[in-house]
């Protein structure tokens, strides 16, 4: 009897052990990237291999944008096509896709024209119209050619430049929320420097004032993305005026947008949701003046 009641306590005692051992924690970390400070927080039996397998993934996502972005942009106007990693290809077959939906108000091909405001805020001198003019014809998502057989794409214009300042975050969301989705993470956020944001579970996001301190609105997200594009943050002044990085690929100058900010949400039902609502909220600040 002795030695019956004897298992039971070690049979007791191992299930209470393997019990804490698989119980739910939550884990957290942050590091710079994109030029921003990406949070990811998840709580589930695997966390912290949640949160660092998406991390390598991500870091290895923005070394291929480097590689694949450079090559594409020396090889314009060459008519040769360049391989690129499926990742970076996805990101500009989205991006083509959503530069049609929206008449061109999103397009990648934004770079020159982005790279010309880039010395006007560092010189703080405006461009001239004729600079301006002249960028324009370097700016248009029809200059950019994918070959999804290959995995590859050219742009076929000397100049042009593809920028991917306005999808690359909203993308990263997507990679963390898929390999969450993996480990069967059911409460966690994905903080993309409160730009793109992905809520597992229900959350409380705050949208900031563009034009004052504070929040403008707290918002209940719950399994969806939320992304908010404004000129509040990366901007500078010439003669009282501001002039942001949020460029117009029409007029290849600073989007006019009274609203100061766009915010977006786009549920989980939605296909690379976290990228879409990067693309949508960019585009919608650029349409509503």
């Amino acid at each position: 009897m002795k030695k019956f009641f004897s298992a039971l306590l070690i049979l007791a005692t191992l299930f209470i052990f393997g019990c804490q051992d698989s119980a739910p924690v939550t884990y957290e970390r942050s590091e710079k990237v994109m030029g921003t400070l990406v949070t990811l927080k998840a709580t589930g039996q695997d966390a912290q291999g949640t949160v660092d397998e998406s991390f390598a993934k991500i870091f290895e996502f923005v070394e291929n944008v480097k590689v694949d972005v450079k090559n594409l942009n020396d090889g314009a106007g060459n008519g040769e096509f360049v391989k690129i990693s499926p990742a970076v290809f996805e990101v500009l077959k989205i991006s083509q896709e959503y530069a049609e939906k929206t008449n061109g108000a999103f397009d990648v091909t934004i770079g020159a024209a982005v790279d010309l405001w880039k010395v006007a805020k560092k010189n703080k001198i405006l461009p001239t119209p004729e600079e301006i003019d002249a960028v324009k014809n370097l700016v248009g998502y029809k200059h950019l050619h994918l070959d999804e057989k290959n995995g590859s794409a050219y742009l076929d214009t000397a100049g042009v430049k593809i920028n991917l300042g306005g999808v690359g975050k909203g993308y990263g969301v997507d990679i963390a929320r898929k390999i969450f989705i993996q480990h069967k993470i059911s409460d966690g956020l994905i903080d993309f420097g409160t730009s793109t944001i992905y809520a597992f579970g229900k959350k409380n996001i705050g949208v900031k004032n563009p034009r004052g301190d504070g929040l403008a609105e707290v918002l209940e997200v719950e399994n969806a993305a939320i992304s908010t594009s404004g000129d509040y943050e990366n901007f500078f002044e010439i003669d009282g005026k501001r002039y942001h990085h949020i460029i117009n690929p029409v007029t290849c100058m600073p989007a006019e947008n009274s609203a100061g900010s766009s915010t977006v949400i786009i549920p989980s039902d939605v296909e690379n949701c976290g990228t879409v609502a990067d693309i949508l909220s960019t585009a919608n600040f650029i349409q509503n003046k």
